[in-house]
């Protein structure tokens, strides 16, 4: 499944507000209930980037034990999501989706049971359309209460709902979302299911022309929140094995565009973390600093059976993680933009402030902001922790560092 990207400006919200109360929005006082596996930003890893579309029962077992033998599913990464190339779409004299006994030799139940037992959950995919990208793969249009008892019969805990055969099919976002939301809610089983809304579509980029900005992956924000516990902020960070640098910033200003419709349960997503798969380390490290600032889903999309020791250790930086599950549900944004540095805030429960000192840059930078620009209380001194280095430093309201380029220093600040 190949996606073509489509750029689109966007100007950064330059004030304190990222690291105050934020007002909600319509949307989200009318949010949908929050789920017990998405109060705060939800853990896992997806089949799509790391493995693609070719898998089977043999593949999800040896990735989710590799999840549990190096330490992922003890940091918090507990979902296993199978993306496009569970099934291929084909349906019985029923309706019901076909399971090839060859691809899952024990069934689809007997692999949620596997992963529940072991303290892991289960996340599934279709499409909104008939089909998923040109025709090809699993789309649910005209299924969608069969389907979603199917995926509760299964035993899912989460569903995605691709919307690239529905784009390619001209249909509208929105009323397709409400309807699958609504078959999720009152399935047969009575089963609670994460539902995220994949309409990573950018204005234009299916044709030139479709979709629309009111049916892109833009305006998700305005009526996602109702529905579901995710929304896509932005089109893909690039293709299978092959994730760039500059698509993550691209990604993490769109997503950065609307943070007050974020909230507990309810949660921008700007795409999956991708470290070793095209980005350098200081990179990745810099994506997962910035998708905690912005409170984004941690999904992983690199094949944790590769990874480095490396790697698998910065993914489990619990310092970093507890910034991306604070109670609060605050999204973070940028303060201050100067050149290719940006300081980036968010607030954290107890009055602390996670701040990121960003260089999108190709040259090392020095970036400055203080302990009232991020929002902190006064005080005669502050105390700030380097959450990578794991250091600990005192200052009197300076909060600065020399940031390599490409990267991101990131602090928990306190007021003393």
């Amino acid at each position: 499944m190949v996606r073509s990207h489509g750029t689109r400006l966007h100007r950064l919200a330059g004030s304190l507000l990222g690291c105050l109360a934020l007002v909600m929005t319509a949307a989200l006082a009318e949010a949908a209930p929050i789920s017990a596996h998405a109060a705060v930003p939800y853990m896992g890893w997806n089949t799509y980037y790391g493995v693609g579309g070719v898998f089977d029962e043999q593949t999800i077992i040896s990735v989710a034990t590799a999840l549990l033998d190096r330490g992922l599913a003890r940091a918090g990464y507990r979902i296993v999501w199978l993306d496009f190339g569970w099934a291929a779409g084909q349906r019985d004299t029923s309706g019901e989706l076909v399971i090839n006994p060859q691809q899952w030799p024990h069934g689809l139940p007997w692999l949620t049971a596997w992963l529940h037992e072991r303290g892991l959950l289960a996340g599934i995919y279709t499409d909104a359309g008939t089909s998923g990208c040109r025709g090809q793969g699993v789309g649910s249009f005209g299924h969608y209460q069969q389907d979603a008892d199917a995926f509760a019969a299964w035993g899912f805990d989460a569903v995605k709902v691709d919307f690239c055969g529905a784009g390619q099919q001209g249909r509208k976002p929105e009323p397709l979302y409400i309807q699958f939301a609504q078959a999720l809610a009152h399935n047969a089983s009575h089963r609670p299911m994460l539902l995220n809304v994949d309409n990573f579509w950018v204005p234009g980029q299916i044709d030139g022309k479709r979709p629309s900005f009111a049916d892109s992956a833009y305006a998700n924000y305005r009526w996602a929140p109702r529905i579901a516990q995710s929304w896509r902020t932005d089109t893909d960070i690039g293709f299978t094995r092959n994730l760039q640098w500059r698509n993550v910033l691209r990604n993490l200003d769109h997503d950065a565009a609307h943070p007050e419709a974020a909230g507990r349960g309810h949660w921008n997503d700007p795409d999956y973390l991708g470290p070793e798969l095209g980005m350098t380390r200081a990179q990745a490290q810099a994506q997962l600093s910035l998708w905690a600032i912005v409170a984004a889903p941690l999904i992983l999309g690199s094949d944790p059976r590769a990874l480095s020791p490396a790697s698998i250790e910065m993914l489990e930086n619990r310092q970093v993680i507890a910034v991306d599950q604070d109670p609060l549900g605050i999204q973070g944004t940028a303060i201050d933009h100067k050149g290719a540095g940006q300081v980036w805030c968010r607030r954290l429960e107890r009055g602390h402030r996670a701040v990121a000192l960003l260089n999108r840059g190709p040259r090392p930078l020095r970036i400055t902001t203080s302990a009232r620009k991020v929002g902190l209380r006064r005080a005669k001194a502050y105390e700030l922790q380097d959450l990578w280095a794991h250091t600990a430093k005192k200052t009197t309201g300076v909060i600065t560092a020399v940031v390599p380029p490409h990267s991101a220093v990131l602090y928990r600040a306190t007021s003393l």
